[in-house]
C-alpha cells in the first residue's frame, strides 16, 4: 500500500471530485440532447457509440450509455423499428433499484441497470457484488450481491458514499 506524504491527500481527493463533478455533469448534459423522434445518427453524433445495444423481438433496440465508474447516471436509449428514439430513461434512481429482487439473473439485472461501475469477487462466501454509483441527494452507492454458483441475485444494498478528507490539512 502506498501512503501519500502529509498534505497529498488533499489535492488528490479535490483532483477526484473534480473529475466526478465533471463527467456527471457531462452525462446530465448529454442526457437532455437527446429526444424522443430523433434518428439513431443523431443520437450516436451526440452520445457516440452506446456500451451495448439490445434487440428486441418488435425490431427496437435500447441502446446503453453507462456513466462510467465516476459517473452517476446511465441511460438507456429505446430506438424503434424505424430508427427513431422511442424512450431515454435515466437508470440510477430508486424505481429501477426497485425492481432488483432476489432470484434474477444477471443478464437480467444488467438490463435493467447497466453495466457496474465495479465488480467485486469474494470467493469465501461464493459472492460476485456488483456496484453502481448514484445520486440520491448525497452521492450513494448501490450493491447487487449474486451467489456466484448460481448466478442470482442474493439480495441489495444501498450506502452513502463517504469521503475521507485529511484533517490535518
Amino acid at each position: 500500500m502506498i501512503v501519500p506524504h502529509r498534505g497529498e491527500i488533499m489535492p488528490r481527493t479535490l483532483l477526484t471530485l473534480s473529475i466526478s463533478v465533471l463527467a456527471a455533469s457531462l452525462w446530465g448534459c448529454a442526457g437532455v440532447s437527446v429526444t424522443s423522434g430523433m434518428d439513431e445518427m443523431q443520437v450516436q453524433s451526440r452520445l457516440g457509440k452506446p456500451e451495448t445495444v439490445r434487440k428486441n423481438t418488435d425490431g427496437s433496440q435500447v441502446w446503453e450509455y453507462p456513466g462510467g465508474p465516476l459517473g452517476r447516471q446511465t441511460y438507456m436509449v429505446t430506438i424503434g423499428s424505424d430508427h427513431a428514439v422511442k424512450d431515454i430513461r435515466q437508470v440510477m434512481s430508486e424505481p429501477y433499484f426497485s425492481q432488483v429482487k432476489a432470484g434474477m439473473s444477471r443478464d437480467e439485472v444488467r438490463q435493467l441497470l447497466g453495466k457496474p461501475g465495479e465488480i467485486s469477487v469474494f470467493k469465501a462466501r461464493d459472492e460476485e457484488v456488483w456496484t453502481w454509483r448514484y445520486l440520491q441527494g448525497n452521492p450513494m452507492f448501490f450493491n447487487v450481491m449474486f451467489d456466484r454458483s448460481a448466478g442470482t441475485v442474493r439480495t441489495t444494498l444501498r450506502q452513502e458514499e463517504i469521503l475521507f478528507l485529511d484533517q490535518d490539512c
